[in-house]
């Protein structure tokens, strides 16, 4: 038998030869080895979402600042597929794009605005005091929709310092002629609140006493405040409608930004949900990969490396035994066929898929061990076989270990190594069940190896919840000792 280096996976032997070349085994499981290796295709990445990106501004807009779809906090990538978002680079083409898009907007309605009021002014009954408050108010609405997606807090500065410097310089006491005209501070209240620019709390009082102040006139308004008499100067009806309407703005904003926030978490966090999908899919695929190596070699490799040595031996005593051949090859046939029937059993049940009522692995329970120990004495291994009688009851799962682990170590006796006798002793006690392979031979000269067996050995133990070891036993030879749970493996 040999022995597998946990470090590097090579198979040594006491006297120090290795393996790693091509045996019976290796020819059996070195395509199933490499195929389940290779890495399964990466999922194509999901395409940007352009239309989306059109509207959004860019690092400066507060309303991308969540971390981009993909990245965790501090910039971490919990997924390993990379971040989502566009560079920044592209970002700033969208950015320039949405205040086109803004700019283009604003002059729409500037232009409606004007048409507007030429239709209005041209009727006898509407004389203003001054028409030129009413083209004002359209120029500071046009500054605050311009400007309210790219740098919504400058145009909140601008429309409520312009709008109170423009009427106390355009109208006698900068007094506010019409309730309409507090729709440019309506706009840029919205407008900064929706970004997230400013907080509810603040826009909305300095949106409101600019209205108020505007509303009362700005020279009364400094006359009220000297004198604390707002009587003359003041419609109280008409300023608390003002105040209700710049506070009813700033909330709305400030909602509207909630859900946009609220709506973009979401949104990131089911890209990630979707990353982490695709990840976990590649590594389902590369587990059933594995899984199915690990049973084609389970069921396969044992009946080839079986028909392989006795093969060999049929031909090397061909010349002094000429019945020999003729008897290998009867004992081959039925060999040959049980393999071929243990593989279709392997691709029957991984052809299952989903289907609950198929059983999750090839029924190799407890019971088949005299059957596996049997074939090993027909290909010429002198098996001392000690099972109790009759035999352990235990988990179907630690039933597959039993059998799949003694199948293995009695093969690697019968490839790699000299002798041509081995002791298998099973015994259940205490709540474990305990398997012991033993062959007191040397390694056979030039023995190779590629370690898989072994490996599969220790994937079957801990998979049914126990251990094994394996390595050279004193007086020479190898030992494997498999340790399981007659329960097996705890959930």
């Amino acid at each position: 038998m040999s022995h597998a280096d946990p470090a590097a996976g090579a198979v040594t032997r006491p006297d120090g030869s290795s393996s790693g070349g091509a045996t019976p085994d290796d020819t059996a499981t070195a395509a199933l080895r490499q195929w389940a290796a290779a890495p399964p295709p990466r999922p194509r990445a999901a395409r940007p979402d352009v239309a989306r990106d059109v509207f959004r501004v860019g690092p400066a807009d507060p309303d991308d600042g969540a971390a981009p779809a993909g990245v965790g906090p501090g910039g971490a990538d919990p997924t390993g597929v990379g971040p989502t978002t566009t560079r920044p680079a592209r970002a700033g083409r969208v950015a320039g794009a949405v205040l086109r898009q803004d700019v283009v907007v604003a002059l729409t309605v500037g232009a409606v605005w004007g048409g507007a009021l030429r239709v209005v002014s041209s009727w006898d009954y509407w004389m203003p005091r001054s028409i030129a408050t009413w083209w004002w108010a359209g120029l500071w609405l046009v500054v605050a929709i311009a400007l309210r997606r790219a740098a919504p807090r400058a145009g909140f500065v601008l429309v409520i310092v312009g709008y109170a410097v423009t009427y106390t310089l355009v109208v006698d006491g900068g007094r506010m002629q019409a309730l309409v005209h507090v729709i440019p501070v309506l706009a840029a209240t919205y407008a900064v609140t929706r970004a997230g620019a400013l907080p509810a709390w603040v826009a909305a009082p300095v949106g409101a006493v600019t209205g108020v102040v505007l509303q009362a006139g700005v020279a009364n308004a400094a006359w009220g405040l000297s004198t604390f008499d707002w009587h003359p100067v003041l419609d109280l009806s008409s300023a608390a409608q003002l105040v209700a309407l710049v506070v009813a703005a700033a909330v709305i904003g400030a909602m509207v930004h909630r859900l946009a926030q609220t709506s973009a978490s979401l949104a990131e966090r089911n890209a990630q949900l979707v990353a982490l999908q695709e990840v976990r899919a590649r590594e389902a695929v590369l587990d059933e990969r594995t899984r199915i190596a690990r049973e084609l070699h389970d069921v396969v490799a044992h009946h080839v490396s079986a028909i392989v040595v006795r093969a060999q031996a049929a031909d090397r005593v061909a010349d002094a035994q000429p019945d020999a051949p003729r008897e290998a090859v009867r004992w081959i046939a039925p060999a040959g066929r049980e393999a071929l029937d243990a593989m279709r059993s392997v691709v029957r049940v991984l052809r299952t898929g989903d289907d609950e009522s198929a059983p999750y692995a090839p029924t190799a329970g407890l019971e088949s061990l005299p059957a596996v120990v049997g074939r090993v004495r027909e290909a010429g291994l002198d098996v001392d076989a000690n099972l109790p009688a009759p035999l352990p009851a235990c988990a179907p799962a630690v039933g597959i270990a039993v059998v799949r682990v003694a199948q293995e170590a009695l093969t690697n006796v019968l490839v790699h190594s000299a002798t041509t006798t081995a002791s298998l002793t099973l015994t259940a006690g205490a709540g474990t069940l305990q398997l012991v392979v033993q062959d007191p031979g040397p390694p056979r000269p030039r023995d190779t190896g590629g370690g898989s067996g072994l490996l599969h050995m220790r994937e079957r133990a801990a998979a049914a919840g126990g251990t094994v070891t394996a390595g050279p036993r004193l007086g020479g030879g190898w030992v494997v000792h498999l340790t399981l749970p007659l329960e097996g493996a705890r959930a």
